[in-house]
């Protein structure tokens, strides 16, 4: 009877040890999740204050006379593409005068002289 009791002393510690493991288990996800929302928050708010910097250079930029309205430049309707490219031929891949069965072959090279190369 001994045994049996000791036995169901054993598997009750492993139950408690299993069900704080998993408590632990818990409570250190809420900390992560807590912490990782913390830290996007944070991200959030510098990203805010990044877009607001720009949007305020941006303002002071066009008050300034630097303007960043692209309307002086040349209007789109004034460049014809179709009259651009009428004229425009591709220049004609070069011929070769000799077939490449008959070109002169490569130097050789001793193979020795591959592997006592200095560099």
């Amino acid at each position: 009877m001994t045994d049996i009791a000791a036995m169901k002393a054993e598997l009750d510690g492993l139950v408690r040890e299993q069900a704080d493991r998993r408590a632990l288990r818990e409570q250190q996800g809420e900390e992560i999740k807590a912490r990782s929302h913390e830290y996007m928050t944070k991200q959030v708010q510098a990203a805010e204050r990044y877009v607001q910097h720009v949007r305020e250079m941006a303002q002071r930029k066009t008050k300034s006379g630097w303007s960043t309205d692209r309307s002086h430049a040349e209007p789109a309707s004034a460049f014809d593409a179709e009259a651009y490219s009428a004229g425009f031929e591709p220049a004609p891949r070069p011929v070769r005068d000799e077939p490449r069965a008959t070109r002169r072959p490569r130097a050789a090279v001793e193979e020795d002289e591959d592997f006592n190369n200095p560099w």
